[in-house]
């Protein structure tokens, strides 16, 4: 009986140390991300279709959570409509960044306020860089390259859009500067 004992405290510790472990491995893993913490406003454009790019207002908010093991971001891009000059919304999104120690990627789930989601890749190209993007089915593959200034504290985001995958072209441009 005792022995029995023994052996379930030695499993407990076991699980609960191996939990630590993962807990230190996300924190690690996540603190490329923190300068993307805190307000950012500016400015973006994009371009579905013919004609001129849509411009609009950003407002992006971005939290760690869980004791720095994700971070949340908020972005609301907003336009005054030309027939009654009121602010539209018309980008809404939400997205969830976390590190998964089981695959060894990071995970950038995000929703948008119609309904759509989408699990991107997400990984850091360089000093102060990374890149995003997802498969569209039967369609190609979309890709957003993110550079910051922290001196400067400013957020440059391009959206391109490939269907064979080495072709691309910009749709999306986005330029913020961190205000708190």
């Amino acid at each position: 009986m005792k022995t029995k004992i023994l052996a379930i405290a030695i499993m407990v510790s076991m699980t609960s140390a191996s939990f630590a472990q993962h807990e230190l491995g996300n924190k690690e893993k996540m603190k490329v991300f923190a300068p993307w913490a805190g307000h950012w406003k500016g400015e973006g454009w994009m371009q579905m279709g013919p004609g001129e790019p849509k411009k609009s207002s950003v407002d992006e908010k971005i939290e760690s959570k869980l004791d720095g093991t994700i971070y949340l971001i908020e972005g609301i891009g907003k336009t005054i409509n030309p027939q009654d000059n009121q602010e539209t919304v018309v980008h809404h999104a939400l997205a969830v960044l976390s590190w998964d120690n089981y695959t060894n990627e990071y995970k950038f789930r995000s929703h948008l306020k119609d309904g759509r989601s989408t699990d991107a890749w997400l990984k850091p190209t360089g000093e102060k860089k990374f890149q995003w993007g997802f498969e569209i089915p039967n369609r190609g593959q979309t890709r957003y390259s993110i550079t910051l200034d922290p001196v400067k504290k400013t957020w440059n985001e391009i959206g391109e859009f490939s269907a064979d995958g080495s072709t691309w072209s910009k749709f999306f441009e986005m330029n913020l500067t961190k205000v708190d």
